[in-house]
Protein backbone atom coordinates (compact mmCIF):
# COMPACT_ATOMS: atom_id res chain seq x y z
CA UNK A 1 0.00 0.00 0.00
CA UNK A 2 1.05 3.61 -1.01
CA UNK A 3 2.28 5.44 1.75
CA UNK A 4 0.85 8.96 3.35
CA UNK A 5 1.37 11.76 0.95
CA UNK A 6 4.52 13.59 1.34
CA UNK A 7 4.56 17.40 2.41
CA UNK A 8 5.61 18.03 -1.55
CA UNK A 9 3.11 15.87 -2.69
CA UNK A 10 0.30 17.40 -0.19
CA UNK A 11 1.67 21.27 -0.72
CA UNK A 12 2.04 20.27 -4.85
CA UNK A 13 -1.30 18.95 -5.21
CA UNK A 14 -3.02 21.73 -3.18
CA UNK A 15 -1.15 24.47 -5.53
CA UNK A 16 -2.28 22.77 -8.83
CA UNK A 17 -5.72 22.94 -7.74
CA UNK A 18 -4.99 26.85 -6.32
CA UNK A 19 -4.23 27.61 -9.61
CA UNK A 20 -7.06 25.91 -11.94
CA UNK A 21 -9.42 27.89 -9.44
CA UNK A 22 -11.46 30.47 -11.59
CA UNK A 23 -11.01 33.63 -9.35
CA UNK A 24 -7.09 32.50 -9.63
CA UNK A 25 -7.73 32.43 -13.44
CA UNK A 26 -9.78 35.46 -13.42
CA UNK A 27 -6.96 37.66 -11.60
CA UNK A 28 -4.47 36.04 -13.83
CA UNK A 29 -6.10 37.46 -17.00
CA UNK A 30 -6.64 40.78 -15.10
CA UNK A 31 -2.31 41.70 -13.70
CA UNK A 32 -1.52 44.84 -12.27
CA UNK A 33 1.39 46.14 -14.12
CA UNK A 34 1.13 43.87 -17.26
CA UNK A 35 3.84 44.99 -19.51
CA UNK A 36 5.81 46.94 -16.93
CA UNK A 37 9.62 46.86 -17.34
CA UNK A 38 11.47 45.23 -14.68
CA UNK A 39 13.29 48.67 -13.93
CA UNK A 40 9.80 49.40 -13.02
CA UNK A 41 8.47 53.02 -12.45
CA UNK A 42 8.10 54.26 -8.89
CA UNK A 43 4.98 56.25 -9.53
CA UNK A 44 3.30 53.08 -11.05
CA UNK A 45 4.18 51.37 -7.52
CA UNK A 46 6.31 48.36 -7.72
CA UNK A 47 10.59 48.91 -6.78
CA UNK A 48 12.93 47.28 -9.80
CA UNK A 49 13.54 43.65 -9.91
CA UNK A 50 17.08 44.40 -8.83
CA UNK A 51 19.08 47.22 -7.28
CA UNK A 52 20.72 49.88 -9.39
CA UNK A 53 23.49 49.35 -9.61
CA UNK A 54 23.26 45.50 -9.04
CA UNK A 55 24.44 44.23 -12.36
CA UNK A 56 21.60 41.75 -12.26
CA UNK A 57 21.97 39.52 -8.76
CA UNK A 58 23.39 38.77 -5.71
CA UNK A 59 26.81 40.09 -6.09
CA UNK A 60 29.55 37.47 -6.25
CA UNK A 61 31.53 38.80 -3.32
CA UNK A 62 28.60 38.19 -0.54
CA UNK A 63 27.92 34.27 -1.76
CA UNK A 64 30.11 32.91 0.92
CA UNK A 65 33.52 31.39 0.52
CA UNK A 66 34.32 29.92 -3.29
CA UNK A 67 34.45 26.59 -3.20
CA UNK A 68 36.70 23.83 -2.28
CA UNK A 69 39.17 22.94 -5.31
CA UNK A 70 37.69 19.43 -4.93
CA UNK A 71 34.10 20.99 -5.05
CA UNK A 72 34.91 22.90 -8.36
CA UNK A 73 35.20 19.68 -10.35
CA UNK A 74 31.78 18.92 -9.80
CA UNK A 75 29.47 19.41 -12.41
CA UNK A 76 27.93 22.15 -12.90
CA UNK A 77 24.49 22.83 -11.52
CA UNK A 78 22.50 24.80 -13.57
CA UNK A 79 24.76 25.23 -17.39
CA UNK A 80 21.21 25.03 -19.03
CA UNK A 81 17.55 24.89 -19.22
CA UNK A 82 17.63 21.21 -20.71
CA UNK A 83 16.25 17.77 -19.35
CA UNK A 84 14.87 17.72 -15.57
CA UNK A 85 15.81 20.28 -13.25
CA UNK A 86 15.61 19.64 -9.64
CA UNK A 87 13.94 22.84 -7.68
CA UNK A 88 14.39 22.86 -3.73
CA UNK A 89 11.71 25.32 -2.30
CA UNK A 90 12.70 25.87 1.19
CA UNK A 91 9.90 28.19 2.48
CA UNK A 92 11.21 29.76 6.12
CA UNK A 93 8.87 31.58 9.06
CA UNK A 94 9.90 32.96 11.64
CA UNK A 95 8.31 32.18 15.43
CA UNK A 96 6.63 35.90 15.37
CA UNK A 97 2.73 36.63 13.74
CA UNK A 98 4.37 39.04 11.21
CA UNK A 99 7.11 36.32 10.19
CA UNK A 100 5.09 33.39 10.06
CA UNK A 101 4.13 31.65 6.58
CA UNK A 102 0.59 29.89 7.08
CA UNK A 103 -0.59 27.15 5.20
CA UNK A 104 -2.52 29.43 2.52
CA UNK A 105 0.63 31.24 2.25
CA UNK A 106 2.48 28.48 1.54
CA UNK A 107 -0.32 27.07 -1.07
CA UNK A 108 0.25 30.36 -2.83
CA UNK A 109 4.07 30.13 -3.31
CA UNK A 110 4.02 26.98 -4.49
CA UNK A 111 1.47 27.75 -7.19
CA UNK A 112 2.54 30.61 -8.28
CA UNK A 113 6.13 28.46 -8.52
CA UNK A 114 4.43 25.91 -10.40
CA UNK A 115 3.00 29.40 -12.97
CA UNK A 116 6.31 30.16 -13.47
CA UNK A 117 7.95 27.10 -14.18
CA UNK A 118 5.52 26.12 -16.45
CA UNK A 119 5.96 28.95 -18.49
CA UNK A 120 9.41 28.24 -18.88
CA UNK A 121 9.22 24.69 -19.82
CA UNK A 122 6.68 25.44 -22.39
CA UNK A 123 9.11 27.79 -24.27
CA UNK A 124 11.35 24.80 -25.10
CA UNK A 125 11.86 24.43 -28.31
CA UNK A 126 12.18 20.29 -28.11
CA UNK A 127 9.50 20.46 -25.23
CA UNK A 128 12.15 18.88 -23.05
CA UNK A 129 11.85 20.39 -19.65
CA UNK A 130 10.41 18.93 -16.57
CA UNK A 131 11.05 20.43 -13.28
CA UNK A 132 11.05 18.13 -10.24
CA UNK A 133 9.75 19.94 -7.06
CA UNK A 134 10.91 18.99 -3.30
CA UNK A 135 9.34 21.23 -0.71
CA UNK A 136 10.81 21.91 3.00
CA UNK A 137 9.57 23.89 5.24
CA UNK A 138 11.12 25.59 8.37
CA UNK A 139 10.26 27.85 11.19
CA UNK A 140 13.58 29.68 12.93
CA UNK A 141 13.49 31.44 15.97
CA UNK A 142 16.12 34.22 15.17
CA UNK A 143 15.23 37.62 14.89
CA UNK A 144 14.80 39.73 12.14
CA UNK A 145 17.28 41.47 11.05
CA UNK A 146 16.08 45.38 10.19
CA UNK A 147 19.41 47.34 8.76
CA UNK A 148 22.53 46.60 7.20
CA UNK A 149 24.55 46.82 4.18
CA UNK A 150 24.56 43.36 2.22
CA UNK A 151 22.37 40.80 0.82
CA UNK A 152 24.25 38.63 3.67
CA UNK A 153 23.78 41.02 6.78
CA UNK A 154 19.84 40.33 5.92
CA UNK A 155 19.80 36.60 4.56
CA UNK A 156 22.02 34.75 6.60
CA UNK A 157 20.50 34.49 10.00
CA UNK A 158 17.12 33.23 8.99
CA UNK A 159 19.01 31.25 6.16
CA UNK A 160 21.68 29.40 8.43
CA UNK A 161 19.43 28.23 10.77
CA UNK A 162 16.77 26.78 7.90
CA UNK A 163 19.97 25.30 6.74
CA UNK A 164 20.86 23.84 9.65
CA UNK A 165 17.41 22.01 10.65
CA UNK A 166 17.83 20.75 7.35
CA UNK A 167 21.14 18.82 8.54
CA UNK A 168 23.07 21.13 5.92
CA UNK A 169 26.36 23.52 6.14
CA UNK A 170 25.33 27.70 6.28
CA UNK A 171 25.75 29.80 3.69
CA UNK A 172 25.86 29.33 -0.08
CA UNK A 173 27.60 26.33 0.91
CA UNK A 174 24.60 24.62 2.50
CA UNK A 175 22.58 25.52 -0.66
CA UNK A 176 24.83 24.40 -2.86
CA UNK A 177 25.13 20.89 -1.35
CA UNK A 178 21.32 20.74 -1.21
CA UNK A 179 21.02 21.29 -4.79
CA UNK A 180 23.72 19.07 -5.49
CA UNK A 181 21.88 16.23 -2.99
CA UNK A 182 18.55 16.91 -4.87
CA UNK A 183 20.48 15.90 -7.73
CA UNK A 184 21.40 13.09 -6.91
CA UNK A 185 17.86 11.69 -5.14
CA UNK A 186 15.97 12.99 -7.94
CA UNK A 187 17.48 11.43 -11.09
CA UNK A 188 17.76 15.33 -12.45
CA UNK A 189 20.18 16.76 -14.98
CA UNK A 190 20.35 20.08 -12.96
CA UNK A 191 19.02 21.58 -9.72
CA UNK A 192 18.69 24.90 -7.92
CA UNK A 193 17.46 25.94 -4.69
CA UNK A 194 15.15 28.67 -3.68
CA UNK A 195 14.21 30.64 -0.77
CA UNK A 196 10.74 32.17 0.32
CA UNK A 197 10.78 34.38 3.43
CA UNK A 198 8.66 37.07 5.05
CA UNK A 199 12.43 38.12 7.02
CA UNK A 200 13.25 41.56 5.78
CA UNK A 201 15.52 41.18 2.81
CA UNK A 202 18.09 43.87 1.35
CA UNK A 203 15.96 43.36 -1.68
CA UNK A 204 12.75 41.62 -2.51
CA UNK A 205 14.26 39.10 -5.20
CA UNK A 206 17.34 37.92 -6.03
CA UNK A 207 19.52 35.35 -7.56
CA UNK A 208 23.20 34.06 -7.63
CA UNK A 209 24.11 34.14 -11.51
CA UNK A 210 24.34 29.97 -12.29
CA UNK A 211 23.04 28.76 -8.94
CA UNK A 212 22.78 28.00 -6.79
CA UNK A 213 20.26 29.76 -5.26
CA UNK A 214 17.53 32.20 -5.26
CA UNK A 215 16.08 34.53 -2.47
CA UNK A 216 12.02 35.86 -2.66
CA UNK A 217 10.34 37.84 -0.21
CA UNK A 218 6.80 36.83 0.11
CA UNK A 219 5.17 40.24 -0.55
CA UNK A 220 7.42 40.23 -3.63
CA UNK A 221 6.79 43.98 -3.09
CA UNK A 222 4.57 46.30 -5.54
CA UNK A 223 4.63 43.67 -7.75
CA UNK A 224 2.24 41.53 -5.42
CA UNK A 225 2.49 37.39 -4.12
CA UNK A 226 -0.09 36.79 -7.05
CA UNK A 227 3.00 37.75 -9.05
CA UNK A 228 5.48 35.93 -7.88
CA UNK A 229 5.06 33.70 -10.88
CA UNK A 230 6.97 36.11 -13.15
CA UNK A 231 9.13 37.40 -11.14
CA UNK A 232 10.30 33.49 -10.59
CA UNK A 233 10.62 32.81 -13.70
CA UNK A 234 12.46 35.94 -14.38
CA UNK A 235 15.27 35.12 -11.01
CA UNK A 236 15.37 31.31 -12.42
CA UNK A 237 16.48 32.79 -15.84
CA UNK A 238 19.40 34.30 -14.17
CA UNK A 239 20.10 30.97 -12.47
CA UNK A 240 20.67 29.54 -15.82
CA UNK A 241 22.80 32.39 -17.02
CA UNK A 242 20.41 34.61 -18.93
CA UNK A 243 21.23 38.44 -18.12
CA UNK A 244 18.90 41.25 -17.71
CA UNK A 245 17.34 43.16 -20.37
CA UNK A 246 15.48 46.15 -19.18
CA UNK A 247 17.22 49.27 -19.52
CA UNK A 248 17.87 50.49 -16.17
CA UNK A 249 19.78 47.27 -15.60
CA UNK A 250 22.75 49.11 -17.22
CA UNK A 251 22.00 46.14 -19.92
CA UNK A 252 24.45 46.54 -23.21
CA UNK A 253 23.95 44.55 -26.44
CA UNK A 254 27.63 42.85 -26.41
CA UNK A 255 28.91 40.08 -24.11
CA UNK A 256 29.09 36.41 -23.57
CA UNK A 257 26.21 35.14 -22.00
CA UNK A 258 24.97 31.43 -21.16
CA UNK A 259 26.75 27.88 -22.73
CA UNK A 260 26.38 29.37 -25.83
CA UNK A 261 28.49 32.37 -25.59
CA UNK A 262 25.51 34.91 -26.86
CA UNK A 263 25.41 38.54 -26.93
CA UNK A 264 22.52 40.59 -24.68
CA UNK A 265 20.51 41.46 -28.08
CA UNK A 266 17.45 42.31 -27.01
CA UNK A 267 19.01 44.83 -24.44
CA UNK A 268 16.15 47.80 -24.09
CA UNK A 269 19.65 50.33 -24.11
CA UNK A 270 20.34 49.36 -27.54
CA UNK A 271 18.08 46.95 -28.91
CA UNK A 272 16.31 48.53 -32.20
CA UNK A 273 12.81 49.97 -30.84
CA UNK A 274 14.19 49.03 -27.42
CA UNK A 275 13.98 45.38 -28.15
CA UNK A 276 10.88 43.30 -27.94
CA UNK A 277 8.76 42.15 -25.04
CA UNK A 278 10.84 38.99 -23.34
CA UNK A 279 10.36 37.45 -19.53
CA UNK A 280 14.18 39.15 -18.95
CA UNK A 281 12.55 42.51 -19.88
CA UNK A 282 9.12 42.98 -18.08
CA UNK A 283 6.19 41.60 -16.64
CA UNK A 284 5.39 39.77 -20.13
CA UNK A 285 4.74 36.04 -20.47
CA UNK A 286 7.19 36.14 -23.31
CA UNK A 287 10.55 35.04 -24.97
CA UNK A 288 12.86 36.13 -27.04
CA UNK A 289 15.42 35.03 -29.31
CA UNK A 290 18.13 36.18 -27.46
CA UNK A 291 16.94 34.39 -24.32
CA UNK A 292 16.22 31.47 -25.63
CA UNK A 293 19.68 31.11 -26.25
CA UNK A 294 21.04 32.33 -23.07
CA UNK A 295 18.78 29.66 -21.71
CA UNK A 296 20.44 27.44 -23.47
CA UNK A 297 17.19 25.49 -24.55
CA UNK A 298 17.45 22.57 -27.09
CA UNK A 299 16.16 22.95 -30.64
CA UNK A 300 17.30 26.50 -31.10
CA UNK A 301 19.69 27.27 -33.57
CA UNK A 302 23.23 27.57 -32.20
CA UNK A 303 26.98 26.74 -32.79
CA UNK A 304 28.23 23.19 -32.06
CA UNK A 305 27.28 22.02 -28.53
CA UNK A 306 29.91 22.42 -26.28
CA UNK A 307 31.04 18.95 -24.71
CA UNK A 308 29.47 18.44 -21.08
CA UNK A 309 26.85 20.37 -21.36
CA UNK A 310 23.43 18.40 -21.93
Amino acid sequence: MAGAPTLTETLGRAAFDLRNAPETRARKLDRPYQGLTWGADEAAGPMPLHLPGDEIAQPADEEGPAPAPEAEAEPPLSARLTGRVAVGLIIVSGDKPSLRLSQQDQTLIVSEVQNGLSFLASQSPARDVTFVHDIRVATVTVPEVTSGTSYEDFEAPWRDAALQQLGLPAGTAGARRHARNLRTQLGTNWAYVAFFTKYQLRHFAYAARGGPKLVMHFGNDGWGSNQIDRVFAHETGHIFNAPDEYASSNCDCGGSWGVFGEPNANCAACAPGGGVDCIMKSNDWAMCNSTLLHLGYNGVPHPAMPAGTS
